[in-house]
């Protein structure tokens, strides 16, 4: 079997797990909740540390996070303006699913088993970008409307909201050890790493448990726009690279399969945290998902990037 078909089948079995012990009341969503706050204080952090502390830092690798920050900012203010006359709550879990990307969980796996080690180098660049986008903008987007909502805005809460998110301070503790060349003793660093790795399968089932496909009426539309700004961005984003680089390289080939990567799962606990409804979430991830999955296979053969 196809290597890449093999990583999407692990992935969509997993979830799928979540979503049965689920549908046979072996959890609950409620203790999904549970999952999502254990997630953001112990694996996510771990992964983070050891994702920047893997990356072997070149100056012109930097652009690479501009480009990923880039559209995030682009997709977010776009929804920003779209979504304005929806309810706060609504138009807070519909902005921020404009924003990040699912760079650790899906694109890993994919690019290492289409482009070996070598791609890995690209997409942990594309993804320090987008770990800015994610506990950045994402969150505090998200924090805005989530205090909006209490009837008054307070920045300094907003702020110190993100400032006190764990995978955030993990990413700089991780950039500041790899940026002064610290070792870590070997304990440290293999028990982070083992946290780390425990991250995928507890994120993978718990988008199984909030895997639906049901949502009112008035949210079919809202759910489609935010589908319809990510794609239209994501495809315009391949366009751009594939005229303005026609050299092929391993890096535009990369970056091309990136621009059109799935709605980041980390929507789930957010949403969790700031009391949005996970359904929509949910939906939106598990759609972004297999969407992506195709448009991402259609480009790797279709433009021969492999």
């Amino acid at each position: 079997m196809n290597q890449t078909n093999s990583v999407f089948l692990i992935t969509l079995g997993i979830a799928t797990m979540g979503f049965l012990i689920k549908k046979f009341d072996f959890v609950s969503e409620k203790d999904g909740k549970s999952i999502s706050k254990f997630l953001m204080h112990t694996t996510f952090p771990a992964l983070m540390i050891v994702s920047m502390l893997r990356i072997d830092f070149k100056p012109t690798l930097f652009l690479i996070p501009l480009l990923c920050i880039s559209l995030g900012c682009i997709m977010t203010l776009i929804a920003w303006f779209l979504f304005a006359n929806y309810s706060n709550q609504t138009r807070g879990v519909l902005t921020m699913a404009c924003g990040g990307l699912n760079v650790g969980l899906f694109a890993f796996p994919i690019i290492e088993g289409i482009w070996g080690r070598e791609g890995l180098v690209y997409v942990a660049m594309f993804d320090i970008g987008n770990t800015i986008i994610t506990f950045g903008l994402v969150y505090s987007v998200g924090s805005y409307f989530a205090v909006r909502e209490e009837g008054k805005v307070n920045y300094k809460k907003v702020l110190g909201k993100v400032i006190q998110l764990p995978p955030l301070q993990a990413m700089f503790i991780g950039l500041t050890i790899n940026a002064l060349e610290i070792e870590l003793p070997v304990v440290a660093y293999d028990f982070l790493d083992v946290l780390a790795k425990a991250n995928k399968p507890l994120v993978l089932l718990l988008m199984g448990i909030y895997m639906s496909f049901e949502l009112e009426k008035s949210q079919v539309l809202a759910v489609a726009k935010v589908l319809a700004i990510r794609y239209a961005c994501g495809i315009v984003g391949v366009i751009l690279l594939y005229v303005f680089w026609p050299e092929p390289s391993l890096a535009r080939n990369v970056l091309i399969v990136c621009v059109v990567l799935p709605i980041g799962m980390t929507i789930l606990p957010f949403a969790d945290e700031l009391n949005y409804d996970s359904r929509i979430a949910g939906v939106l991830v598990n759609i972004s998902l297999l969407i992506s999955f195709l448009l991402m296979w259609g480009l790797v053969v279709g433009l021969k990037l492999a």
